[in-house]
């Protein structure tokens, strides 16, 4: 109970003193009357409460006072390693050890730090002199030394999986070693692994600030590999903080700063519609080229210097071609928006716009049951998307109307022909069917006049706006199953095709054919 409150009562006076007394700028501005007690009192509350600096300085002072107290120094020196001030923490434990060379809790925190560090024969002379058994700490040497080796063996087989694994099983043990930090970035790049090898950047950059280096292999990955053009710049922007007239850092930061120009520029453009402009600046023309290529040779640099790989994330690519697939769809280019929505797809298999563009292909193509197939893709992966909704429906549309007649087929025209088109072609195939030309067909007679009937029916659906609106919605007007408001076998006003009746060809006659206005009765 005593106890007890004698330990209250010193906790107490020690506060007191921390709170009577200002935290001095340095130790000799502690005032002289201030027992070296109440200073180790003070410093040792403020270690407590993680105020570290401040506990430097009433550590200074106390051994300023008596620079033979090697329990203080001891102290002093766990306070610079909280701080990472290794060099002085290190400092601080020699000077105990040559003051009073058993100490055992000097010993073993150089020991660590030996080790930390990977100086393997220190670390076990350290742990090897401790009054105790330290058979444990001894272990971890041999393990941590065994691991280093490990990874260097595996990094120059190029088995980067138990290179980064040893490396890793190193670090846990000696995570001060900048080339076991180096080794470990190195094979995690060569996996693609570009996150974990920036983390190891950032710790290498730490352990040596002086290097630019690390700043610019971050900054180059931040942007040509995961397309994140804020943290790029905040990494350069670190290197223009050690110097800011570092010509190799003042390079990539005017040359991002500039790309993210264009790049905004061209958004902006597509978003006022203005795709000509906006393709532009991203692919460039035949006498200037595009950011999109010098992005691309920049990538071929970092790819030649080892920076970027075959496993690399390809972000920022990514985004520029699926961006030129979008504008150029929006355009109603998609002839030229294809290469550039294909190379999308190589990249993100699950890229909306070019599966969009892919399925547009395959319809074109007469490939509907795949066009629809990539589109349900589309569909499970945003259901909201209402490009995705409507070219799907058109697809089977197109895939139900390939089931039956298709009358753009019948005529030999494209889907989107204009009516001139139309009735040009229309015309042609008249003179070459027509069963008074069979020399011109190389049909028989019936097959001519089967084959006359198909394309005149096509031409009357394909003729008249409305009813070519509503083959191209998917409902034929011929169809019988199908709901339509015509009667007795079709739009064409109760004869034919089912009735009998005698057809005349447009413009009074057969085309070709003379006067005489040609009158073919179809015959059922």
């Amino acid at each position: 109970m005593r106890l007890a409150q004698s330990k209250r009562t010193y906790l107490a006076a020690a506060f007191v003193c921390v709170l009577s007394l200002s935290i001095p700028a340095a130790a000799s501005d502690v005032p002289k009357d201030v027992p070296v007690k109440s200073l180790v009192d003070s410093a040792n509350v403020l270690l407590a409460k993680g105020q570290s600096n401040d506990a430097l300085q009433f550590f200074d002072a106390a051994i300023e006072r008596e620079p033979s107290n090697y329990l203080t120094i001891f102290k002093r020196g766990t306070a610079y390693l909280s701080l990472g001030r290794t060099a002085q923490a290190a400092d601080d434990f020699n000077r105990v050890l040559e003051m009073k060379p058993d100490f055992e809790a000097a010993l073993l925190q150089r020991a660590k730090m030996k080790l930390r560090s990977g100086d393997w024969v220190g670390a076990r002379s350290d742990f090897k002199s401790c009054p105790s058994d330290r058979r444990q700490e001894l272990g971890d040497v041999d393990k941590a030394e065994s691991f280093v080796h490990s990874a260097q063996l595996a990094y120059q087989k190029q088995d980067y999986h138990a290179c980064t694994e040893a490396a890793t099983e190193a670090i846990s043990f000696s995570p001060g070693i900048l080339s076991l930090r180096e080794t470990r970035y190195k094979c995690r790049l060569a996996k693609g692994e570009v996150r974990e090898a920036i983390g190891d950047l950032g710790h290498i950059s730490t352990l040596s600030t002086a290097l630019t280096e690390p700043h610019l292999h971050i900054t180059n990955l931040f942007y040509y590999s995961l397309n994140d053009f804020d943290r790029a710049m905040t990494q350069i922007r670190k290197c223009l903080h050690f110097d800011p007239d570092s010509k190799p850092c003042k390079k990539p930061f005017r040359r991002l700063k500039a790309y993210n120009k264009s790049l905004n520029k061209a958004m902006e453009m597509r978003g006022r519609r203005h795709f000509i402009g906006a393709a532009k600046i991203i692919v460039g023309t035949t006498d200037e080229p595009g950011i999109l290529a010098e992005i691309r040779d920049d990538i071929k640099t970092l790819r030649e210097e080892g920076l970027l790989n075959d496993n690399s994330p390809n972000d920022l690519i990514l985004q520029l071609v699926e961006l030129v697939c979008e504008i150029y769809s929006e355009g109603n280019n998609d002839k030229k928006a294809r290469p550039f929505c294909e190379e999308t797809l190589q990249l993100n298999p699950n890229s909306i716009p070019a599966i969009i563009n892919k399925a547009k292909r395959l319809m074109d193509e007469e490939l509907f049951e795949e066009a629809i197939r990539e589109l349900s893709h589309a569909k499970e992966l945003d259901g909201q998307n209402e490009k995705v909704h409507e070219y799907l429906q058109k697809a089977h549309v197109l895939l139900k109307r390939s089931k039956s007649k298709d009358y753009y087929k019948i005529l030999g025209v494209d889907r989107d022909a204009t009516s001139r088109e139309i009735k040009t072609q229309y015309n042609k195939m008249v003179r070459q069917y027509h069963p008074d030309k069979l020399k011109l067909s190389g049909l028989t007679k019936d097959q001519a006049e089967k084959k006359m009937e198909a394309i005149n029916e096509a031409y009357e659906v394909l003729r008249d706006d409305e009813l070519r609106a509503r083959f191209d919605n998917g409902d034929d007007p011929n169809d019988q199953t199908q709901r339509n408001p015509f009667h007795q076998g079709g739009p064409f006003g109760g004869g034919f095709p089912g009735g009998g009746q005698p057809f005349f060809f447009p413009g009074g006659g057969f085309p070709g054919g003379g006067g005489g206005g040609f009158k073919f009765q179809f015959q059922h």
